[in-house]
């Protein structure tokens, strides 16, 4: 009797719930929420202006605004819920987040109606910066506008990636210092994460929350990614010469040998690859070691093993310590932009990632700007928890000149079996308008190709990604991921000179991690 009145009282819970409510927000790195929802946690004065707007992250980090610019609520303003409206002339405070943050990830939930519309463009939603740099769109400040769209704006998501180590204050609904260029428009929650998301995952999450509780439209990004199983029959290989996906050769590709190998040495052959990755020492805990690399019984082999005799050292300013565990990193000797690549792969079978990607740093000759671009064809935690399904791809843009930001699109295929459990082949086709990505000859994901054009080097390596696949078990290690072969081809579309229009970075630091590699072989 009791166990039915439980399960009862369960149900009318379940079923009385608000769908958003449901949905788990992700809290790791939370360091201030806001939600106009919560009656309790905005506070008016007499006159009903907002003058503190309660932190719901538990950290204490409360808003507050002078009663002479104060925003006011506006109650059923977004899906029968509440808002907090600026009307021009009001803003807010939001208090020091981190004492020594590693970046932001800030999502704001906006609207502008109709009687909200005015000439002014660049309204600031949220802005920061220091007294040295006063003006909020040069580095290290922090910046959130309504860009130039001056009239009506659908309940949408805001929402950007800073690399910023930015320690200040900050304001809501007008620029940090002078505020100017205000804001008319209703904010009716903001989440502050102090990290710069690097992978897709929580970024993806905490979009579907904000949707769902909200009720907004899923603005199009121009991507789409493949949801269930790959269809059937899947394309036939007839040849190995040319793409799964275009067995017909409808692309007219033709092999761009550089990155062409087979492994059928025993050795890595030095003209195309580097046994190591030589401009990062990895990802602590885990350290790139040759020693984890071999070529061997057909195969590219990266192995991640756990080695306690190691010393425990820290490489970079951000307090990470490296001990215990080694790596893998084989990076490309040649840069290349655009193409079809492909390998046929199988991931290690660990919590230790396996990855394909691509990465870049270079100046436009132009204009000098600089950029550090990445495409990520997968990373996947063959054996980590919840996620041995989940094929990850990601597209980042690191902006490094004015910029603190980067740009992160992704998405993540739930495949129909293990990822680590066979050999699959995998493909991206990199082109000038379009990013597509397949599986098995599938394609399971297509982006624009906004940023994506300077030139890159191909990486294959492991990094023990413990805040996203876990800590791998001991008993998983150590784990290989193989890779059978690597093919590249061009085409017309994908063919250029990119020498003519960027210069590669050179990285001075690798020399230093070279040399430190070789110490550390066995």
């Amino acid at each position: 009797m009791i166990r039915s009145c439980v399960l009862t009282t369960l149900f009318l819970l379940l079923s009385t719930t608000p769908q958003w409510v449901q949905a788990a927000l992700h809290s790791k790195g939370l360091v201030l929420h806001l939600d106009s929802s919560n009656a309790d946690s905005v506070k008016l004065n007499a006159e009903g202006k907002v003058v503190q707007w309660l932190d719901q992250s538990g950290n204490g980090h409360h808003v507050t605004a002078n009663p002479a610019h104060a925003p006011v609520l506006i109650s059923q303003a977004l899906e029968e819920k509440s808002a907090v409206r600026f009307e021009g002339n009001q803003w807010m405070n939001i208090p020091s987040l981190s004492e020594k943050p590693q970046g932001y990830s800030i999502f704001i939930v906006f609207q502008r109606s109709e009687g909200q519309v005015s000439d002014r463009a660049w309204q600031r939603i949220l802005s920061a910066t220091t007294e040295e740099q006063t003006d909020d769109t040069k580095e290290p400040s922090i910046l959130l506008t309504t860009g130039e769209n001056t009239g009506v704006m659908k309940a949408q998501i805001f929402s950007d990636l800073f690399r910023s180590r930015l320690t200040s204050s900050m304001t809501l609904g007008a620029r940090h210092l002078g505020h100017a260029q205000q804001l008319q428009g209703d904010i009716a929650e903001v989440l502050i994460y102090d990290r710069s998301f690097i992978v897709y995952e929580p970024i993806d999450a905490i979009e579907k929350y904000l949707q769902k509780k909200w009720n907004l439209e899923v603005a199009s990004r121009g991507d789409w990614t493949l949801n269930g199983p790959l269809p059937q029959p899947l394309p036939v290989q007839l040849t190995n010469s040319l793409p799964l996906s275009d067995q017909e050769n409808r692309g007219n590709w033709v092999p761009f040998k550089p990155m062409w190998d087979d492994f059928d040495g025993e050795t890595l052959d030095t003209e195309k690859w580097y046994d190591h990755n030589p401009f990062w020492y990895g990802r602590a805990p885990g350290r790139f070691l040759s020693r984890n690399v071999k070529v061997a019984d057909g195969y590219l082999q990266l192995t991640t093993s756990k080695d306690p005799s190691l010393p425990h050292e820290q490489f970079y300013n951000n307090g990470l310590v490296y001990h215990d565990y080694v790596s893998a990193s084989v990076v490309s000797t040649v840069h290349v932009n655009y193409g079809y690549f492909e390998i046929r792969a199988r991931p290690m079978d660990s919590a230790a990632s396996s990855a394909w990607w691509f990465t870049g740093s270079s100046t436009e000759i132009a204009t000098g700007r600089e950029q550090r671009l990445e495409i990520d064809m997968f990373e996947i935690g063959g054996n980590a928890a919840d996620k041995e399904y989940s094929y990850n791809m990601n597209l980042h843009m690191f902006k490094t000149r004015d910029f603190a930001k980067h740009y992160s699109l992704g998405g993540i295929w739930q495949a129909e079996r293990r990822l680590a459990d066979d050999f699959r082949i995998y493909g991206i086709e990199w082109t000038p308008d379009i990013i597509k990505y397949y599986v098995d000859g599938v394609l399971v994901r297509r982006a624009k190709n906004t940023h994506w054009h300077g030139p890159q080097l191909m990486l294959f390596d492991s990094e023990t990604m413990f805040d996203w696949l876990g800590v791998p078990e001991d008993t998983d290690l150590p784990s290989t991921f193989k890779i059978d072969y690597v093919r590249a081809w061009k085409n017309s579309e994908t063919e250029n000179d990119w020498r003519k229009v960027y210069r590669p970075k050179e990285n001075l630091k690798w020399s230093r991690i070279t040399k430190y590699v070789r110490s550390m072989d066995p």
